[in-house]
């Protein structure tokens, strides 16, 4: 979004591309606006795709303002309102990709199920961060997940998954505990020598993996080939989960 800029490599964006960004922080909107104005100087009406569409009122009362409540000052909104109607005027703006940072904050049951409804079909990139597993498990169809070692790491089984490497990293961080008492100078030389391989070779086990992703993605009309891919996919995954799992113990060897 630009707001901080990449502490390695380069981002490129697509001239097609149309980011939205949907932060903890409410934007300053004029106070004396109504909900209808304020989401009306985005669009009158804004495409879902699948040829559905809605007018500014409509996408408000699908996101908890009814019609009386529309004509409600901005500045008169809870903080919560506020925040739904930031992302009232977000969608209405047509992004192609659109980032959630904990979107269901604010969110009563209703108003939560019609905003799962409407992400469900959205046609473009929904990049989210949130802790509601149900949330993410209805509109998402791939998952990482970050175990505080800075690295992302793919989830092919989702929220489960991530939920067992947290656990494994738990058990080898108090292994870590009893290990560490005994290290000395020379162990701690060959830890780095380790984590150095170990970053080289998943380096190339993640290169692999996305190899395969997209050889599985050409082979989607051979089935021969495509059971071939999927089992070999399967492997570079095992491998490369048993690395990252060497990996973090070797870290936390060098930082317990």
């Amino acid at each position: 979004m630009g707001e901080i800029q990449p502490t390695a490599g380069k981002l490129v964006t697509g001239v097609t591309v149309k980011p939205a960004f949907l932060t903890q922080h409410l934007d300053e909107l004029d106070p004396t606006w109504r909900v209808l104005e304020a989401v009306e100087k985005i669009a009158n009406r804004v495409e879902l795709g699948g040829g559905r569409e809605l007018s500014a009122s409509q996408l408000c009362e699908r996101l908890g303002f009814d019609r009386e409540s529309q004509w409600t000052p901005v500045g008169d909104l809870s903080g919560g309102e506020k925040r739904r109607l930031q992302l009232t005027r977000l969608l209405m703006d047509s992004p192609n990709v659109l980032l959630l940072d904990e979107p269901t904050n604010d969110f009563d049951i209703e108003t939560l199920t019609e905003l799962e409804d409407l992400l469900d079909g959205y046609g473009g990139t929904l990049i989210v961060i949130s802790h509601d597993r149900y949330f993410l498990e209805r509109v998402c169809d791939r998952f990482v997940g970050l175990l505080g070692d800075k690295a992302v790491r793919d989830l092919p089984r989702g929220v489960d998954e991530y939920l067992e490497m947290r656990e494994r990293a738990t058990q080898a961080s108090n292994i870590v505990q009893k290990e560490k008492k005994s290290s000395n100078a020379a162990e701690e030389r060959q830890l780095k020598k380790d984590k150095v391989r170990l970053e080289r070779q998943m380096e190339r086990a993640d290169a692999r993996v996305t190899e395969l992703l997209a050889d599985q993605e050409s082979a989607a009309f051979e089935p021969e080939r495509l059971i071939s891919i999927t089992a070999e996919l399967q492997t570079a995954r095992t491998n490369k989960d048993k690395l990252e799992e060497e990996w973090l113990h070797v870290t936390l060897l060098l930082e317990g």
